[in-house]
């Protein structure tokens, strides 16, 4: 064998090598990480892209917080939050946002012998036992607001559970019980976690709902289409005339149509939306959009958005499937009109 035949097989190997590296780079997964609430969409519409085109996305749900710190240094893609960032916050972070779909915060409990969703709590008698002034389920403070034939409330103590990482699904709830309650604006405050309450934390959404299925006499709190996909037994929450509300697809549905296309947001780049405390008369009171964030420029960006784009276009069925509400067609434009100032990104127009 020929020192020359050696040598070109040796270029030919390195040169294999290199274009299988620069490949295999090329179709790195997309990375992003936060919210729990949007967890199961993201990963559902990761799998259905990925059975489409070939994108590849991985996500790892570890609360809002979290996920906002590492898009902000750099560590993933994007971040997911179901609190939306300020103007301010998003400018000393050099992100931007947009939101992907609407879903509810909802409260859960363990109770034996209290039919699902017939249990009504006030939202002085939820931030009370939150704050340690009610603990037992009989108590007059949440009998005054239940039917004593429809509902007959157990001798039990009250066990409370709530999330021990910063939580946007904390921050839907927290920002409900201080726009409704003095006591509990003075204290906790709106929060993406709650200091000075009672009761056990658990890590992620899948902790509180653990604790709840096991917990006779356990209250928390958990989006929407986890405690329906989990059999959890909903409580309903007043509007702000005092008519209590289920939670259901079209309650949500509704505080997005009020709330979120009017504001669509007059036509604000930053989409900061706030839909938790609606003043819908039939909208769930803890609704809430998810929120994803993105670097002002960077390698990546465009293909998020295509992503993103083809989840717009694809992955309503899989949205309404999993417990969540996809966002209107008005909605999608503005989300759409937005990228194209911002990033330039035409698909669509």
């Amino acid at each position: 064998m020929s020192q020359l035949f050696v040598n070109r097989l040796f270029a030919q190997i390195v040169a294999a090598f290199c274009l299988g590296a620069v490949a295999q780079a090329a179709v790195a997964p997309l990375t992003g990480a936060g919210s729990t609430f949007s967890e199961p969409l993201y990963k559902k519409w990761g799998e259905l892209a990925n059975q489409a085109n070939g994108t590849s996305v991985t996500y790892d749900g570890v609360g809002s917080g979290e996920g906002i710190a590492r898009i902000e240094a750099k560590k993933v893609d994007f971040g997911a939050s179901d609190e939306p960032l300020s103007r301010d916050a998003l400018a000393t972070k050099n992100l931007r946002q947009f939101p992907t779909c609407v879903g509810a915060i909802v409260v859960a409990v363990n109770l034996p012998g209290v039919p699902k969703g017939k249990l009504k709590l006030s939202a002085e008698a939820l931030a009370d036992i939150y704050l340690g002034k009610v603990t037992r389920w009989n108590d007059p403070e949440i009998a005054a607001s239940n039917e004593p034939a429809e509902v007959k409330l157990p001798n039990l103590p009250i066990k409370p559970v709530s999330r021990a990482e910063s939580s946007g699904s904390t921050f839907v709830m927290a920002y409900f019980l201080s726009a409704r309650v003095p006591a509990w604006q003075k204290g906790p405050g709106v929060a993406k976690l709650l200091k000075g309450v009672v009761g056990q934390t658990a890590e992620g959404t899948g902790g509180i709902v653990n604790y709840i299925k096991q917990t006779p006499g356990a209250i928390g709190y958990m989006d929407f289409g986890r405690a329906t996909r989990d059999g959890l037994n909903m409580v309903q929450l007043p509007n702000r005339v005092g008519i209590f509300v289920e939670p259901t697809v079209e309650s949500i549905e509704a505080a997005m149509k009020s709330d979120a296309e009017s504001l669509m947001y007059n036509n604000d780049p930053d989409f900061y939306l706030i839909l938790s405390n609606n003043e819908t008369y039939k909208g769930w009171p803890m609704a809430t959009a998810t929120f994803v964030l993105l670097p002002k420029s960077g390698k990546d960006v465009r293909r998020i958005l295509d992503f993103y784009y083809w989840a717009f276009q694809n992955g309503d069925k899989a949205a309404r499937d999993l417990g969540y509400v996809p966002l209107s067609e008005t909605m999608k434009l503005g989300v759409r009109k937005a990228w194209s100032h911002q990033y330039g990104y035409k698909a669509g127009f």
